[in-house]
């Protein structure tokens, strides 16, 4: 782990001081980094680094090549992931996602044949954006293409779409749970108050949709909104900015905050911004996702909370386990994508949950095995839902004799554990 993430060996005793850190505050924007273009995938090419040994994935675009994860390695990076978090909070509901059977239901494994990508159904699905990088991946992907209709429609009804990055100042230290407390209030004093309406008015501002993160580096967590903004065509990105700047440095004080500085307190940035964020998705998970041989979401920026979990995985670090339970703590049942009233009906959008959005299934998908209970009970003890879901799109014909070798895998493993006992196989 980099020197500049390392946190403070008493990381447990220093995250509850409120805004009274050890470090100089910051308001630096973190974890918004800029995206290329729309670019037209031609292959992946696989190499072998002569130094390491290891095999590296290019994808090979129009505009050249860069080093990433394949689909296929960055839904096992996203299940490894998960296998952390099932660890660090045992018996909660996302323990239970994606291996704990709904009800009267069968594992299935389906497959869509338009994309061939392939699923498990019949089990529970926790639908945390925050906590699941399994769950937080379907719903980013979704959400994403609602920002992208959304942009699409309000373009074509002339509107302006910019991007806003609202920010507070932050010490090592500060409590992630009280921050997030002051920077909602802070939000709702700037948007709700006399100055605030009449500046929107003023501005023709149809709307907002705003987006709660979080990324941690030397001056420990940093909650931020990253907001796009539908207005009038009329006003510079300027004008707003100028506008609402005083606004939000008002409302921060108001709430608690130490006020925002006149350079990084709040930012506009216009359309070519908003696209960008738009395409890069929620935190940026996707091409987080899908960057190889490299620590996931690190950078000299900030690290994602998903980094706490990648350096849990590879070093097994007890203070990034501290950080990532706090952070639990501090976003637990708060909504990271906050559209403001009736913009969703003034822009076509339908009003879908988290929770819904996980659950959709492809009306069109095959199914391709009902498992058995020793199948699923196999699967889940060696921890291969990846390598499941890859035989089933690449070799599907292959399933069958994968499943089989699993489940004498693991009667091998049960038998030498309980010796003398019977073993007493289940179908259903």
């Amino acid at each position: 782990m980099s020197a500049l993430f390392t946190p403070p060996r008493d990381a447990e005793k220093v995250a509850h001081l409120g805004n009274k850190g050890r470090t100089k505050a910051s308001h630096e924007r973190r974890g918004l980094q800029p995206v290329e273009n729309c670019e037209v995938l031609l292959e992946f090419v696989e190499e072998i680094d002569k130094k390491t040994g290891e095999i590296l994935t290019y994808q090979v675009t129009e505009k050249g090549r860069k080093l990433v994860r394949t689909p296929s390695e960055s839904r096992a990076k996203r299940y490894a992931l998960k296998a952390v978090v099932n660890d660090l909070f045992k018996g909660s509901e996302t323990a239970k996602c994606g291996r704990v059977n709904i009800p009267k239901q069968t594992t299935k494994i389906l497959n869509a044949p338009a994309y061939n990508k392939s699923h498990f159904s019949g089990l529970r699905q926790c639908g945390s954006v925050w906590l699941c990088p399994v769950c937080a991946a379907k719903i980013a992907q979704r959400r994403k293409a609602e920002l992208v209709a959304a942009t699409t429609a309000a373009k074509a009804m002339g509107l302006q779409v910019s991007l806003m990055t609202a920010t507070i100042p932050h010490g090592l230290g500060d409590d992630p749970v009280t921050m997030n407390k002051q920077l909602l209030k802070a939000w709702a004093y700037m948007m709700q108050s006399r100055a605030g309406k009449e500046l929107k008015k003023f501005l023709g501002i149809e709307g907002t949709i705003r987006a709660l993160e979080t990324t941690y580096g030397v001056n420990g967590f940093h909650p931020h909104f990253h907001v796009l903004v539908f207005s009038q065509s009329t006003w510079t990105i300027q004008s707003i900015q100028h506008g609402f700047l005083p606004l939000w440095q008002d409302a921060c004080v108001k709430a608690g905050l130490p006020r925002p500085s006149d350079e990084r307190g709040l930012r506009v940035d216009g359309g070519e911004k908003a696209a960008e964020y738009v395409a890069k998705g929620l935190w940026g998970l996707e091409d987080e996702m899908t960057k190889g041989h490299m620590k996931t979401a690190k950078s000299d920026k900030g690290m994602t909370p998903w980094g706490f979990l990648d350096d849990v995985l590879e070093t097994d670090s007890k203070q990034s386990k501290v950080l990532f339970k706090l952070y639990a703590k501090a976003f637990k049942g708060k909504r990271q994508l906050y559209w403001s009233n009736g913009l969703k009906a003034k822009l076509g959008i339908d009003e879908v949950t988290d929770e819904e959005l996980v659950a959709i299934q492809d009306e069109d998908a095959n199914e391709l095995a009902e498992l058995t209970v020793d199948e699923w009970r196999a699967v889940k003890h060696f921890g291969v839902y990846a390598g499941v879901l890859d035989t089933s799109e690449r070799s599907p014909g292959e399933l069958p004799v994968l499943l089989k070798s699993l489940v004498n895998s693991y009667y091998a493993i049960w038998r030498s554990r309980n010796p003398g006992r019977h073993f007493v196989k289940r179908k259903k």
